[in-house]
């Protein structure tokens, strides 16, 4: 829909904000001018449509400024936007304002986007390069197998429990090679059973093969000379292993894009939440905003890492309180180590035990 005839005259040296809600077969496209609607438009998910539809109607204007959410599609439509002279922004959907607005609809969306970018209530996010993005591509792709091996190990239990069959004591570990050879010797009344067995042993050995193989690749990619510097220096802190450190360096791709420690930590989402009214100031739970998957990782590295850390557990046990769990600790302990590891990659230098 064209609410001005003559588009070309009425954005003709001025600037253009254009909002598309990027879906897989089409795209919705809403551009204001002069905080006036100028065309909303749907178009099939196509580049050399979007290009046309920008030389066409819009090639008078000073500048053309896009934005769309972040989301399945990944940052391919910024590259070629970015890379046809184009001004475009990758926004975070968690970060866009919520105006109680009920009614949600693709056109309403891109509206939105619009409008809230003319106004600069938008967050940009960083665009890695796209060798960086290819590697953290493995990393997550591993993230995906564990869980999977995961939904593997608890069918096979779930298919156990309907005959009531539990681990042997003589077998210390569940899915030791002894627990495994214990499941493949089984036997059952119905060869149907067995063969279902058979098959859910099948698939565990099949993903846990493929999670050999990515870790591998990742330890390699760990040693050539893109991260092997930085990857030594995160490193050199017992406790910080092999999938923590490549998450970290591949997540995060550029430590100098934050101002301070306060705004890293935030990115993290490792920051406590804040309630305040006149005179009194109560702090919650984390933000949890950023990466999820790798602030879990922080957390989990935290656990191991206080044992070999002095300055780190005492912080542990200065914070945890008197018949807790100490999961509030260990939180506060993760954004001191995030908070360090980030410095040890802007100096350049391993990690120093007993300074917090």
């Amino acid at each position: 829909m064209r609410y001005f005839k003559g588009i070309k005259k009425f954005v003709q040296d001025k600037a253009v904000f254009c909002g598309i809600d990027v879906h897989i077969s089409h795209w919705n496209l809403c551009f204001i001018c002069d905080d006036e609607i100028v065309e909303k438009i749907r178009i099939d998910a196509n580049y050399v449509k979007l290009k046309a539809l920008l030389l066409m109607s819009y090639s008078t204007a000073r500048v053309i400024k896009i934005v769309y959410e972040s989301g399945f599609s990944g940052f391919w439509l910024y590259r070629s936007l970015v890379k046809d002279g184009y001004h475009c922004t990758v926004t975070p959907p968690s970060k866009i304002p919520v105006d109680g607005d009920r009614v949600k609809t693709d056109r309403r969306d891109a509206m939105k986007l619009a409008k809230y970018h003319s106004a600069g209530l938008l967050k940009s996010l960083a665009v890695p390069p796209e060798n960086i993005e290819s590697d953290r591509r493995v990393c997550r792709k591993r993230r995906q197998l564990t869980k999977d091996r995961t939904r593997a190990k608890n069918r096979i239990k779930s298919f156990l429990a309907l005959f009531g069959i539990s681990k042997p004591e003589s077998i210390r570990s569940a899915w030791s090679g002894a627990y495994l050879s214990w499941l493949d010797d089984l036997e059952f009344e119905s060869e149907s059973d067995r063969f279902t067995l058979g098959q859910l042993l099948k698939m565990y050995r099949h993903i846990r093969a493929q999670l050999a193989e990515v870790t591998r690749f990742i330890r390699q990619l760990s040693r050539s000379v893109k991260y092997d510097k930085n990857y030594r220096l995160l490193t050199s802190l017992r406790g910080v292993g092999l999938i923590t450190a490549m998450t970290f360096l591949l997540e995060i791709f550029d430590f100098k894009r934050f101002a301070n420690e306060r705004k890293f930590a935030s990115y993290l989402g490792l920051t406590p939440a804040q309630h305040s009214s006149g005179d009194k100031v109560r702090l919650g739970h984390i933000t949890r905003q950023g990466n999820a998957h790798l602030r879990n990782l922080l957390v989990e590295s935290a656990w191991t890492v206080i044992r070999y850390e002095p300055a780190l557990r005492d912080k542990y046990e200065r914070i945890k309180a008197p018949g807790t769990n100490g999961k509030k600790a260990i939180v506060a302990v993760a954004r001191t180590l995030a908070i360090r590891l980030r410095r040890c990659l802007l100096e350049k230098q391993e990690y120093v035990i007993g300074l917090c």
